[in-house]
């Protein structure tokens, strides 16, 4: 069995060191081998957004990955050890409420992947996530964070513990924190667990803290026109009011048109088909009006950069 982590932190920092601990408490209860990526050293070229990915993959072609080729940055290095990968652990600290660029940059090259998404959703590995700020300014870093372990592993049901800490601001601090390295202790164990049982033909739970969201333990809502969901999942939420606390449930009929359902999948593909054959319809038009926004005004030229 193999486990990759994928971590977002400085060397040898905090995260790093929880990704280490973590790795220490599979080894000794599964023997999994244990590897990690330090993300923030790769070079992962930004998506640009020209669709190509998508619109190959929509007409079946998943041997087209990206107009970046192969070798022109580390991302298709870093997507085969996640094809090798038994289990998947993401692990980041928070900026400024978020998790760091290089994590968002990497998931934006997802699309490009081939048929990695397509296999995971088919055989789903095991996910588990980690999240660290050095104060209570995280808001969304585990949640986000988590979204991405879920593309990565196929599914949320298949993400068996996520857990964040707050208030260690010192490189290294960690090491002081006997919680919550006892904590992620307790994520690795869980990740050694959950391959054991799928090895032996179960389906793994997830272990960790419960949130509003059922699917993907998120505690986020969002108000729509016609009332709250869950703004990762879609899925819609029924909110009453008992005991002068507010309750928040999901009903099962909600949760099968989750979006990363079977059939949240299908809507969403066929959004995208319907919005291409669109631009497809009017492309004259579109041709035109590009052109007319092209000539009215350019970009800031940007310096050239001091090389190191």
């Amino acid at each position: 069995m193999k486990v990759l982590g994928i971590c977002c932190g400085r060397k040898n920092g905090n995260t790093e060191i929880l990704m280490k601990e973590a790795f220490k408490a599979i080894e000794a209860k599964c023997g999994a081998e244990c590897n990690f990526v330090r993300l923030q050293e790769a070079e992962i070229r930004s998506c640009v957004g020209c669709e190509s990915c998508m619109i190959n993959h929509l007409k079946g072609n998943w041997d087209f990955r990206c107009v970046h080729k192969n070798g022109s940055d580390h991302f298709y290095f870093i997507e085969q050890l996640m094809r090798e990968a038994d289990a998947i652990i993401v692990s980041a600290p928070a900026y400024n409420l978020l998790p760091p660029g290089i994590l968002i940059r990497f998931m934006n090259k997802l699309h490009a992947s081939g048929n990695y998404r397509d296999v995971v959703h088919k055989e789903h590995k095991i996910g588990a996530t980690f999240t660290l700020g050095g104060t209570d300014w995280t808001n969304y870093t585990l949640t986000a964070a988590n979204m991405l372990t879920m593309e990565l592993v196929g599914a949320y049901d298949a993400v068996v513990d996520k857990c964040h800490f707050d208030f260690v601001p010192g490189v290294g601090a960690i090491v002081l924190e006997e919680d919550m390295l006892a904590r992620i202790r307790k994520l690795g164990e869980n990740v050694a667990d959950a391959l054991m049982e799928k090895a032996n033909g179960q389906t793994p739970a997830y272990r960790g803290e419960a949130g509003l969201c059922p699917d993907c333990h998120s505690s986020f809502l969002e108000k729509r026109a016609d009332g709250w969901y869950c703004p990762q999942c879609l899925t819609k939420a029924t909110l009453t009011w008992a005991n002068g606390e507010l309750e928040v449930s999901f009903t099962p009929e909600e949760q099968a048109k989750n979006r990363w359902s079977p059939a949240g999948q299908e809507v969403h593909d066929n959004n995208i088909r319907k919005g291409h054959m669109k631009a497809a319809g009017g492309k004259d038009i579109i041709a035109a009006k590009r052109k007319e926004y092209a000539e009215y005004k350019d970009a800031v030229a940007l310096p050239e950069l001091v090389k190191e």
